[in-house]
């Protein structure tokens, strides 16, 4: 069972409201380490003394003010490459078409329950991000170098299980920039094990959410363990992507057969370091 640390990405969250910055800070501080500022100056010496990772612009009742504070440190922002992602209470179409004239790379209301969905989106960005970055870097970015975790995932096939569609296409989105990796996609557990019985060597690992509807991802794993003559149905990596990772839940996700596990919302480095630690 891999047990890797991985620091948490800095984001700067900016808005001119200090209640509401309190508030999202709350929502995100076990995801991210977080930088919060309602004025110019504080959030250039955030950009000064951390890596940040994102940029989170709020925009609420003092929206003129956030957007006052984005733009003194823009130059700044776009000069490290940096993602920039608006936030709103309420969408606003003018908002929206500010936030990307401004470089934004995504825009979202903000609403009462969306804080995983949020948290998935800013994992997204910042992966995005860190694929271009390493795009500029030709040292970086040769994946076929020994040692290289990437290099182990080239040409591999992949199945990706989540009934959401938004996990499944972050998780891709997250790996798209190896070469020649190929995904496959179920929705449920029923059709992961479909798909892999239909063509059990083709894969060479499974990354299975734990709950979803018809067959969850504890049973799916048992059901392809238990697959009759079929030798890779007991070898192939199955990786549990889980909220939840206490001590009880994780050993039932080994008890199903499971090899590893990934926490939801999954971080880039966590995700590359697994799976390339057990593909085949």
């Amino acid at each position: 069972m891999s047990n890797l640390h991985i620091k948490k990405k800095h984001i700067l969250l900016i808005s001119g409201d200090p209640r509401t910055l309190a508030e999202i800070k709350m929502e995100l501080m076990d995801h991210f380490d977080i930088s919060i500022s309602a004025a110019s100056e504080t959030a250039l010496d955030a950009l000064e003394m951390y890596e940040v990772s994102a940029v989170l612009i709020y925009i609420g009742e003092s929206r003129e003010k956030a957007f006052s504070v984005f733009t003194s440190i823009f130059e700044s922002i776009k000069n490290k490459n940096i993602p920039i992602i608006f936030l709103a209470e309420k969408g606003s179409d003018v908002d929206e078409s500010t936030a990307f004239a401004m470089g934004a790379v995504d825009y979202s209301a903000r609403r009462h329950g969306t804080t995983n969905a949020l948290i998935s989106r800013i994992n997204l960005r910042i992966s995005a991000s860190e694929y271009e970055r390493r795009a500029l870097n030709e040292e970086e970015t040769t994946l076929s170098r020994d040692g290289v975790p990437e290099a182990v995932l080239i040409g591999k096939t992949i199945l990706i299980v989540d009934d959401l569609d938004i996990n499944r296409e972050i998780v891709a989105s997250m790996l798209s920039g190896i070469e020649d990796l190929t995904f496959v996609f179920a929705e449920n557990g029923k059709e992961a094990v479909e798909k892999f019985a239909s063509d059990p060597n083709l894969y060479a690992f499974i990354l299975m959410d734990v709950q979803m509807p018809e067959m969850d991802g504890l049973a799916a794993t048992k059901a392809i363990r238990h697959l009759d003559d079929c030798k890779n149905a007991r070898e192939i990596p199955i990786i549990a992507m889980t909220a939840g990772v206490s001590e009880d839940e994780i050993a039932l996700c080994l008890e199903a057969g499971m090899d590893d596990y990934l926490e939801k919302p999954m971080a880039y480095d966590k995700l590359l370091a697994v799976a390339a630690e057990h593909c085949l």
